[in-house]
C-alpha cells in the first residue's frame, strides 16, 4: 500500500524556506530589526549584493524605529513626572475646606455637611426634597417653595422624619424639580466639607471629604 508524504506548505523570504504555519512577533523592536539586517547581509547573494540604495533606505527606517522608541520612552517619563507633582500638589488640599460636584451627605457629631443645589431654569410652586441613607431609604422630606432659577441651600438639620438626631454617616439626597410645563429639570449638586484623607490608585487621586464623602479631583469646584 502506498503511502502519501506529509508536506506542509511553505513560503521563500530572502533565499529562506519558511512553514507558513510559523509563528513569529507581530511588532519588531529596533533589536529584532537590527537581527533582521544583519542576518540578510550574511546570507544575501555574494553575485547580487544588496545595492547602496537599499542598504541606505533600510538604515533610515532604522533611524526612525529608533527616534520614534527613545520619544516614547521619554514621553512616558515626562508623563510619570508630571502626574507625580499633580499628586504632590493635591496633597496640599488635606485639612482645607473644598467644595466638591456630588449629591453625598456626610453626617458627623450630628453636625451635617453643607450642601448646595443649583437649577438653570425657573422651577414650578415647588421643589420636593427627600434625603436617603446608606441603604437607600428616606430618612427626611420636605417641599421648598421655588424662587427661580438659581442656587438652594439644603436646610437640613441631621432629624429624621420623626424629628430624632440620625446617626452619624454618609447620606445623600434628591431634588425633584419641575418647569411650569411639567418637565422635569436637571439640578445641579455640591457639597462642601474638610478633606480628610487623599488615596491615590494607578495614578490617580480620591479625595474623602468630612471622613465620608468620595470625590475625584475633577470633581472639585473651589477650593476654600
Amino acid at each position: 500500500m502506498a503511502v502519501s508524504g506529509v508536506t506542509t506548505a511553505s513560503t521563500t523570504t530572502g533565499g529562506l524556506t519558511q512553514p507558513e504555519n510559523a509563528v513569529g512577533k507581530k511588532d519588531l523592536k529596533k533589536d529584532d530589526f537590527m537581527k533582521l539586517f544583519i542576518t540578510q547581509l550574511q546570507y544575501q547573494d555574494p553575485m547580487k549584493p544588496m545595492d547602496s540604495y537599499q542598504m541606505a533606505s533600510q538604515l533610515a527606517e532604522f533611524s526612525n524605529m529608533e527616534a520614534t522608541t527613545k520619544m516614547s520612552d521619554n514621553m512616558e517619563k515626562l508623563l510619570g513626572y508630571q502626574t507625580s507633582q499633580n499628586n504632590l500638589q493635591m496633597m496640599s488640599l488635606l485639612g482645607n475646606d473644598v467644595q466638591v460636584m456630588g449629591n453625598g451627605l456626610g453626617v458627623v457629631n450630628g453636625q451635617v455637611s453643607a450642601t448646595e443645589f443649583v437649577l438653570k431654569q425657573a422651577p414650578s410652586d415647588v421643589l420636593h426634597v427627600t434625603v436617603y441613607d446608606a441603604s437607600n431609604l428616606p430618612v427626611w422630606q420636605e417641599d421648598i417653595a421655588a424662587d427661580g432659577a438659581g442656587t438652594y441651600e439644603l436646610g437640613w438639620d441631621g432629624k429624621n422624619a420623626n424629628g430624632k438626631q440620625v446617626t452619624d454617616g454618609l447620606y445623600h439626597y434628591e431634588v425633584e424639580a419641575a418647569s411650569a410645563a411639567g418637565e422635569t429639570l436637571d439640578v445641579g449638586y455640591r457639597s462642601t466639607g474638610k478633606v480628610t484623607d487623599i488615596t491615590f490608585n494607578n495614578g490617580n487621586a480620591m479625595l474623602t471629604v468630612d471622613g465620608l464623602i468620595q470625590a475625584g479631583v475633577s470633581d472639585v469646584v473651589k477650593v476654600k
